[in-house]
């Protein structure tokens, strides 16, 4: 079959080297020649003007949770809450609008609505009292629950404290509503009804429509439970908007049955023979998250003698890391305390010195807080540091949660952007949507502001703020190298894929306001517009 010629004409084209002004020539599904203003013009493509618009390379999510993206959108809509009372509200409606769901579930509460970070089982009670209640937390380490929930859950005075977890109780040593982390909410999850593999796979593909809108055409899932993966299957062979590669979470206890399984649904994802649909990631969790105090930190949160809930016992994690890997596949460790991060460094380097040489291209997320020491360690270890540079500024988590445990010097060190970049740590950024906007543009103002609405003058930390190219490139290039697939994704140039996103409203050397201002006009992916799915299509309408 004839290739397709196309001519985007009249654009800012990013280059490692910075924009160009002229014209980019494809042929086919990969870039064949950028063409600055000026030259001659070829008279055999298909000509697309994009009129002085920015070309970007298509973007690439390093870590983000589309099932739970899309999923959010069928359940109780408390992201909308700012108080305890509406999110109580909202859960009422939900529940008065829908009498025949067994369950009323919602996604993406604020943590800090409540200014202790904690729910009560008694609040839902009063305006569920019929039916088990289950709300996720926006950042997806807390689940809120009514009576019913725990009672559903088996989760009781008489349950033990969990190692990697922590389930809050009152006086009397009852649960009071509020699970911390997985070993406290993992039997709430696994008591909700199961979800038909249908339902699974129409969640994931609204989650990846609404980063595919966004401008990104890789994407890394960074949590996938074995149980919905019928539902992945489904929805990558009816289509995906995205490439999209699955990261298996591995748990504590169970991780020895599980290689075998991880092994199993890495040949179902291969046996499908779809290239841009692949499985080679392991997913650990080595802490939790500051804003519960759950993060392992190397000096006690602020006002006790706590240091976190480490999610692994070190030598385990460490174990489990050697034999993902011996396994051939590639480790992706949640990590956003000090001490979780050492942790997680440790696992790495010992699997490398384990296994012995090969292209490994580990992953450690977050990185909310790293020692000096640790600096030189990411690098010698080939460690991609996962950013999410949207959470990079002074919110209501960050000044009522996070601040209040950390408090003194480590607070004014958390995201280390640009220390990190400058010890030479690669860097490669993400959105974490759904508990962040998906939008690698908004995502690139912040980085390069550190402030919501991209003020300087307000800078949170401003020594590590990034510079645009610096953030672009995390954006892509560097998410890119992630997924095996530098000098291919995210860059333009001839022989890479022409997978690009179309951006106006953006000078040539951009300011953070004009970032978080700028609208994706087109995606493009393999040298071919990107369709909406059916199900955006529909939803449209």
């Amino acid at each position: 079959m004839e290739r397709t010629r196309r001519l985007l004409l009249g654009g800012d084209i990013w280059t490692e080297h910075g924009f160009v002004r002229g014209s980019l020539l494809l042929e086919g599904a990969v870039v064949e020649a950028i063409i600055p203003a000026g030259d001659p013009l070829p008279d055999d493509a298909v000509v697309v003007d994009v009129a002085g618009a920015a070309v970007l390379p298509g973007f690439v999510d390093a870590h983000a949770h589309p099932l739970i993206g899309g999923t959010e959108f069928s359940g109780a809509p408390v992201r909308e809450a700012r108080s305890v009372a509406e999110a109580l509200r909202i859960v009422a409606d939900h529940a008065a609008a829908h009498p025949g769901l067994p369950w009323v579930l919602g996604e993406g509460f604020d943590l800090s609505i409540d200014p202790r970070g904690s729910y009560s089982a008694a609040d839902l009670d009063r305006v569920v009292p019929d039916r088990p209640v289950a709300l996720r937390s926006s950042d997806i380490h807390t689940m809120w629950a009514n009576t019913a929930a725990l009672r559903a859950a088996g989760i009781t005075a008489e349950t033990p404290d969990p190692e990697d977890g922590i389930i809050e109780r009152d006086a009397d040593g009852a649960p009071t509503g509020t699970l911390r982390e997985w070993g406290a909410f993992m039997p709430l999850y696994r008591a909700i009804p199961r979800r038909t593999s249908g339902e699974i796979a129409e969640a994931l593909r609204r989650g990846l429509d609404a980063l595919s809108a966004e401008g990104v055409t890789t994407v890394q899932d960074a949590w996938v439970e074995l149980d919905d993966l019928d539902g992945y299957l489904e929805a990558a062979r009816g289509g995906l908007p995205v490439r999209l590669n699955l990261a298996f979470r591995a748990e504590p206890g169970r991780w020895r049955d599980q290689i075998a399984q991880f092994h199993a649904a890495r040949e179902r994802v291969a046996d499908l023979g779809i290239p841009e649909f692949t499985a080679r990631t392991v997913k650990f969790f080595a802490d939790g998250i500051i804003e519960g105090g759950t993060a392992h930190v190397a000096e006690p949160y602020h006002g006790t003698g706590c240091c976190g809930v480490p999610a692994w016992r070190p030598e385990e994690l460490a174990e489990a890391a050697r034999a993902c890997d011996a396994a051939g596949f590639q480790l992706h460790i949640h990590a956003i305390g000090d001490a979780g991060l050492a942790c997680a460094v440790d696992a790495i380097e010992g699997a490398a010195a384990a296994n012995g040489p090969r292209d490994r291209r580990p992953v450690i997320a977050h990185a909310q807080l790293v020692r000096p020491r640790d600096l030189r360690r990411l690098v010698d270890a080939d460690v991609t540091v996962a950013i999410q540079p949207y959470w990079a500024k002074l919110d209501g988590v960050v000044r009522h949660l996070t601040n209040g445990r950390l408090h003194g010097d480590r607070a004014e060190r958390q995201y280390p952007f640009e220390t990190m970049r400058l010890a030479g740590v690669r860097l490669a950024s993400s959105s974490d949507f759904p508990i962040t906007t998906p939008s690698p543009l908004q995502a690139l103002g912040v980085a390069t502001s550190r402030d919501e609405h991209g003020d300087l003058g307000r800078s949170w930390l401003p020594a590590e703020r990034l510079a645009f190219a610096d953030a672009l490139r995390a954006a892509t290039a560097g998410a890119a190298y992630t997924q095996y697939a530098e000098g291919r994704l995210g860059v333009i140039a001839p022989g890479a894929a022409a997978d690009l996103t179309i951006v106006h409203g953006l000078s040539r050397d951009p300011s953070p306001a004009e970032l978080l201002a700028a609208r994706v006009e087109a995606v493009w992916r393999d040298g071919e517009p990107a369709e909406p799915s059916a199900l955006a299509r529909a939803q449209a309408r």
